[in-house]
């Protein structure tokens, strides 16, 4: 790697050594004038890899001379240098103000990145969301570090045959041409770290990849100190073999954590996005007992600095390994540890539950959405039996998209004169927005043609490519930029309903080939390779585009990457989504197409019930949250029917002023509510700076304030099988006696409440009223024994209300009151 930096250095002339570095930072990937630079030293290798270091390998030097004496790429160069060197050294940043003592690094680990199509280590949303964080987490100047694995073949390159199958293609990178920096120890060797795997230890490089001012770090196995079958641990993103998947999650995780400890970094607070990397926190509890905590207060101090995100709204979706298969993969790690205890934080059965593991190891768990935190809620209520759903202590900080990479360069232009600079900073004021009411409409619809013009030369290309390999002799299909255009492109699986649209083809030929009011559907997105139901869908889809009456009107291309997707989400005019609800858990796509004032046509899931304010588009099926069956699906596709034949279309082609109304509200109502900076801020105010306080709490005083808590949890578990309710009494219409049986606690180890409110299933209430008990008094006789006085706020009398006494523990450095998942009831009563 070394030679490849020396090779490009000696390419370059002296006035254009800046190159260099900007190459190996991925700030150019969301800055349009660093773009269009690359661009102009070779707009074909640009178009086809968008990987600055390869085009700098691939560029003669002659032409790097030539760019050199040219006054218009100088100008444009300085320019761009001028701006990478005013963001990476700011004078101040958000974090730096709002937290200007902060210096603590928050580690975020994660399966998979979407940074950029020319590294290739995603494979959907859950990468293209994590790349939108460690942005994000830039722009706004956070100590942020993130860790995840360098994939030799990534996912795959999709193929699709003559019959329409999805052929899986695994090319091999070289991370010589990528950019990315191979970390090295203080002889210039690579440095390995040493994961312990089975019986053995696996060494792993490591690659530090710069994201603007943020790092992320990158391991692979693929070194000549392992076996050939420890090599090709990281050879494909979630390899299916259970072998290989448990492997990269130890890899992930514990071995994401010793490079770090070998960086000399020690992380304050941990962020697992999604399970894969929590055997993370093996490790630290771990390290922890190492310095002389017991299990119980490393795991105390470990949980209590631990972010969790859950993306997945499906069981299935939930990594579950025989639970002997982790205990066989980490025979070596656990030699000199408590194994039972270890294993038994993702226990499930005779299953090791990766999300359990997560949920138990951390202090802080959300959910992606508003619906999907409730649908969370309802999966993994068990952790938290007989506490009510409104109170079990998982959060919703919905999803976004960093706007500077998703905004097309048409309406960054736009928004940049009409708004001013200024949104890049603060993408989530929603004030900064409401000037694109001031764009003028034909300038708005300009732009919008000519990102749809950019797409469909894509879509051409595309296709022009795939018959050339498929020796295919038949013209290209001629779009037309000024037709209605549809987009449908996401992950090829059963629940996303591909077909939805499809159903009635009798009715979509009278949709699509209406001479004076033309319309295409666009499909792109792969199918997991093994999925074979997803894969007929995909099949299904390219079928029927190849019937005479939707040859050329319903197209589906190959290979849907980031870079295809920046170019479709602005480059359609009705984005559809129409997911079997509510197995959306939140969705992206919807919202960069919203953000470039492509109009979402959608069912009421996930992120569009949020999202969706009646003028910004269109809801397929009902405005109800309640979950869908197969059943559903008719009435969901005549819904979308009707849509398309009595508002989308008749609105695009008849009413043009208020397809752009529609347009500009689309703009200024998702780009600042679901932007990452807003999401950011969220993740900073709710968790990452009271996992630091908490941090900084538990370490003080070698660990006092951790061997307190985890004493007093120790006494809880010890004592709460026996505590109870023994009497409950009202002595009028608001007053309550309560007697109950501490067991060996005492008052202040735990809260009694009343609960109270209009009786629903279970222990719900409807807007229920919670009233501490205060001022115990010993009853004398036994010790344990206190009674508890106290009123309600309203008539308990009342014949509809009902009312139930709580007890549970209490401790004040708690994150939450239900962090323990204890609570006993008594009630409930009725007059």
């Amino acid at each position: 790697m070394e030679s490849v930096i020396n090779q490009i250095k000696s390419k370059l002339p002296e006035n254009l050594e800046g190159l260099l570095e900007l190459a190996y930072n991925y700030w150019w990937s969301w800055n349009r004038r660093a773009t269009k630079m690359w661009e102009k030293i070779n707009p074909e290798h640009w178009k086809e890899h968008k990987n600055p270091v390869k085009l700098l390998l691939d560029t003669p030097e002659e032409r790097l001379n030539e760019l050199s004496k040219d006054d218009d790429f100088m100008n444009l160069y300085e320019l761009v240098i001028d701006q990478f060197r005013h963001y990476m050294n700011p004078e101040s940043t958000w974090c730096s103000t709002n937290y200007p003592k902060w210096e603590e690094p928050i580690i975020y680990l994660c399966m998979e990145y979407g940074i950029s199509k020319s590294l290739p280590i995603y494979s959907g949303g859950l990468g293209i969301l994590a790349g939108d964080h460690v942005k994000t987490a830039s722009d706004l100047g956070l100590p942020f570090i993130a860790v995840g694995l360098l994939y030799k073949h990534g996912y795959f390159k999709q193929e699709i045959d003559k019959e329409g199958n999805q052929i899986e293609v695994f090319p091999e990178y070289d991370p010589k041409e990528m950019p990315i920096i191979p970390i090295t120890n203080e002889e210039g060797e690579p440095l390995l770290i040493e994961v312990p795997i089975e019986d053995r230890i696996v060494y792993a490089r490591a690659f530090e990849v710069n994201v603007g001012r943020v790092k992320l770090y990158l391991l692979d196995t693929d070194v000549s100190q392992n076996s050939n079958d420890d090599r090709a641990i990281c050879d494909y993103l979630y390899n299916a073999e259970i072998d290989k998947r448990i492997k990269q999650e130890i890899l992930l995780g514990i071995g994401g954590m010793r490079l770090l400890q070998a960086l000399g970094i020690k992380p304050a607070v941990i962020h697992l996005n999604e399970g894969h990397p929590s055997f993370a926190n093996f490790q630290r509890i771990a390290w922890y007992m190492e310095e002389g905590l017991s299990f119980l207060e490393a795991l105390t101090l470990t949980r209590s600095t631990t972010i969790f995100t859950t993306h997945t709204p499906v069981p299935a979706g939930h990594d579950r390994f025989p639970i002997k298969e982790v205990e066989k993969r980490l025979s070596k790690f656990f030699e000199q540890l408590p194994k039972e205890d270890f294993l038994n934080l993702g226990r499930e059965g005779d299953q090791f539950n990766m999300t359990l593991l997560s949920i138990r190891t951390s202090s802080y768990v959300n959910a992606v959405s508003k619906l999907h935190t409730k649908v969370t809620k309802e999966m993994w209520k068990d952790l938290w039996k007989n506490v009510p759903l409104d109170e079990i202590p998982v959060k919703g900080i919905t999803n976004g998209v960093h706007t500077k990479t998703w905004l097309h360069n048409e309406i960054k232009k736009l928004i940049d004169r009409y708004i001013g600079r200024v949104w890049r900073d603060y993408a989530e004021l929603e004030g900064l927005w409401y000037a694109v009411e001031s764009i003028p409409n034909e300038e708005l619809w300009e732009a919008h043609i000519r990102a749809k013009k950019e797409f469909i030369e894509l879509i051409k290309r595309k296709i022009k490519e795939r018959n050339k390999r498929l020796g295919i002799d038949e013209p290209i299909p001629n779009i037309d930029e000024n037709a209605l255009i549809i987009g449908f492109a996401r992950r090829f699986a059963t629940y996303k309903r591909a077909t939805l649209i499809l159903s009635d083809l009798e009715r979509l030929k009278k949709i699509l080939n209406d001479p004076e009011k033309p319309v295409y559907i666009i499909f792109g997105g792969k199918a997991h390779p093994m999925d074979k139901a997803g894969k007929e869908f995909l099949k299904r889809v390219y079928e029927i585009s190849q019937m005479p009456e939707f040859k050329n009107k319903i197209i589906i291309f190959e290979n849907y990457d980031m870079g295809s997707a920046r170019a479709m989400v602005a480059g359609v005019d009705v984005w559809l989504n129409n997911p079997r609800r509510p197995l959306e858990a939140s969705g992206t796509s919807g919202m960069k197409a919203g953000l470039n004032g492509v109009l979402n046509l959608s069912i009421y899931d996930g992120w569009w019930v949020e999202g969706y304010n009646g003028k910004n588009g269109w809801v397929i099926g009902e405005e109800s949250v309640e979950a869908e069956s197969e059943a559903d699906d008719i009435r969901d596709a005549q819904s979308l029917y009707e849509l398309l034949e009595n508002e989308v279309i008749p609105t695009y082609y008849g009413n043009r002023t208020r397809w752009i109304y529609m347009m500009k509200e689309s703009i200024k109502s998702i780009a600042p509510k679901f932007s990452t900076h807003r999401m950011l801020k969220e993740y900073m105010n709710n968790f990452y700076s009271k996992a630091l306080a908490n941090y900084i709490l538990l370490h003080r005083d070698n660990f006092k304030a951790t061997k307190e808590i985890a004493n007093w949890k120790a006494k809880i578990f010890s004592s709460w099988e026996n505590v109870s309710i023994e009497k409950v009494v009202t002595h009028d219409a608001t007053g309550v006696e309560v007697v109950v049986d501490l067991n060996g606690l005492n008052p202040e180890d735990v809260k009694v409440e009343i609960y109270y409110g209009v009786k629903a299933e279970g222990y719900a209430i409807e807007k229920a009223y919670v009233i501490e008990l205060k001022h115990p008094q010993n009853l004398g006789g036994t010790k344990w024994l206190y009674r508890y006085e106290g009123n309600a706020l309203r008539n308990l009398g009342h014949p509809c209300w009902h009312y139930a006494v709580r007890i549970y523990p209490s401790h004040d450095k708690l994150p939450h009151k239900f962090l323990l998942g204890l609570v006993k009831w008594k009630g409930f009563f009725e007059f």
